[in-house]
């Protein structure tokens, strides 16, 4: 069955209200932290349908939950931690074979060694129950975060690759908030961002596992400190940033990427390019430039300019804070209608 692109709904335009967005993202499962939904299954089939040839064979796809309140709990804030944490870790992932699904939930730690062993991309979607603390209605609340992790394989090692939506506001998160009662909490002072002091642990624990070594540090050639993508965001839609990058990743991290647009067309080196020069950032902003329209006209400008990619980071980051509840629209609504659309629905219900 054809399959019509992300970009079609893109285009399109939006036809629904945002609460109307809001509750086909929960319908689907895309805002959950279960391994077992709707969007996971959709997002392993897209890749069956829209990956370039070489990425529906070289990328698998795990879904993991990680606890950072147990571990910062047994880390103490050092910068990282030796710990069997990560040795109960387990994910989740779908094969898909003659039309039909089948969901396996496996140890973390030894799933990444076999798929390091076959050279494999990884791509982790990872969903974090306990991240940073709100005041609900009757007492503290954590609030969930999505986030996603690339390991690609070299000749010689694996390079480890983090991405946050929220960007360079990463750098403001030095610290962990444990909750102590209803009404109270406490934050643990850390020697770098809580995202960082977990990601250098886990990579730690990996090498230690591992005889090819894994690569990761906190600069911006490993850590996506780019523009904030959820400046614009007041309604939590973070599980959607890493689902579209999973979209685009597939589709252009071999292949150039091509914006047509009104002031004409914008190419993209392919995401292995961007990366393997340290431009991480460029590349995942790229992935969101499509959602941003208004972004289109200096954009272009940008891109013949060949100006610094840090001004471009700054620029997308204002439009995004000025598109306010309409970037978040362009961002949930096409991609619930793809994903709805009958070439999944008839393949994931059957």
């Amino acid at each position: 069955m054809q399959c019509k692109p992300l970009e079609s709904y893109s285009r399109r335009g939006i036809n629904c209200t945002l609460n109307g967005a809001l509750h086909g993202l929960s319908k689907t499962g895309a805002n959950s932290t279960k391994h077992d939904s709707y969007t996971h299954k959709a997002s392993v089939l897209m890749q069956q349908l829209e990956f370039t040839p070489s990425m529906k064979s070289s990328v698998s796809l795990l879904y993991m939950s990680v606890d950072l309140f147990y571990f910062m709990k047994e880390c103490h804030g050092r910068e990282t931690c030796e710990t069997e944490f990560f040795n109960d870790l387990t994910t989740g992932r779908y094969s898909y074979k003659n039309k039909q699904f089948k969901y396996h939930e496996e140890m973390m730690v030894n799933n990444v060694l076999y798929l390091m062993e076959k050279k494999k991309i990884i791509f982790f979607q990872m969903g974090i129950p306990e991240y940073l603390v709100h005041d609900g209605k009757k007492k503290k609340e954590y609030a969930a975060h999505g986030v996603c992790v690339i390991m690609i394989p070299t000749k010689t090692n694996y390079q480890c690759y983090y991405i946050n939506s929220h960007g360079q506001d990463l750098e403001d998160n030095d610290f962990f908030e444990f909750i102590m009662s209803r009404r109270r909490s406490k934050k643990k002072k850390l020697a770098e961002p809580a995202d960082i002091v977990f990601m250098k642990s886990f990579v730690k624990y990996i090498n230690n596992q591992s005889e090819a070594p894994m690569i990761y540090n906190e600069s911006s050639r490993f850590t996506y400190k780019g523009a904030n993508l959820q400046a614009g965001d007041g309604h939590g839609i973070c599980f959607m940033y890493p689902l579209i990058i999973w979209h685009y990743f597939g589709k252009f991290y071999s292949k150039n990427q091509i914006l047509d647009t009104r002031f004409g067309k914008i190419k993209v080196p392919t995401g292995k390019e961007l990366i393997k020069s340290g431009n991480l950032n460029h590349f995942i902003e790229s992935i969101f430039w499509q959602f941003c329209p208004k972004y289109f006209e200096i954009l272009n400008h940008q891109t013949k300019l060949k100006t610094s990619f840090k001004k471009f980071s700054t620029i997308l980051e204002k439009y995004i804070i000025e598109e306010d509840y309409r970037f978040v629209k362009n961002l949930i609504g096409p991609y619930i209608s793809y994903i709805r659309q009958s070439a999944f629905k008839h393949n994931i219900n059957n």
